[in-house]
């Protein structure tokens, strides 16, 4: 299916600001084998807590909290190590992100690696606005999307996925995570 049939809502209904712009950013986008593991900029999928944590934490106002656990991982009787940060609201927001603010933030750490990272921006609402600022910068993190719809885009590699959502109200939700990690957490100790 062409990509311009996506283009009202593709890239989080970014495409307001015209199909053309947006179906050649996409076909200009990297392919998959181009590209790293997914992540915001520097912190990445993969990434050891400690890296990971120091470039999470400098989009935050406040360090992040966090609670140690353990679990299992599919069948595996082992016991692995759990850490789950969230961002501390101050005024109304947690952070900022590519210059908008952040009213949700989660990071998710097993055996001192970046598994999973849960974001949401509240925008002006602007989406014209925010493809012009945010857009092309969003397609080469990501590549070229695998899904499209009205409600936001996926993007997916054999280990990874990232999705991005419009929630609404000018909120963007961001998912990316280690698929095959977050699918085999099963309990917590």
């Amino acid at each position: 299916m062409k990509i311009t049939h996506y283009c009202i809502s593709a890239l989080l209904l970014f495409a307001v600001t015209g199909c053309d712009r947006l179906e050649q950013d996409m076909l200009s986008a990297p392919d998959d084998a181009t590209l790293g593991r997914y992540g915001l900029d520097t912190p990445k999928l993969g990434d050891k807590r400690v890296e990971a944590g120091k470039q999470l934490d400098a989009l935050l106002n406040k360090p992040m909290q966090c609670t140690l656990g353990k679990t299992g991982l599919g069948d595996n009787r082992k016991a692995y190590l759990l850490e789950e940060c969230s961002g501390v609201l101050v005024g109304g927001d947690v952070g900022t992100l590519w210059g908008e603010k952040l009213s949700f933030f989660k990071a998710v750490f097993v055996e001192d690696q970046l598994c999973s990272l849960e974001l949401q921006l509240k925008t002006s609402g602007d989406y014209a606005a925010l493809y012009d600022t945010h857009g092309k910068k969003i397609i080469n993190l990501f590549g070229k999307p695998d899904e499209a719809n009205t409600k936001g885009v996926r993007w997916q590699r054999e280990g990874d996925e990232a999705v991005l959502k419009d929630l609404g109200d000018g909120k963007v939700g961001f998912e990316i995570r280690n698929k095959k990690v977050m699918q085999a957490l099963h309990h917590k100790g």
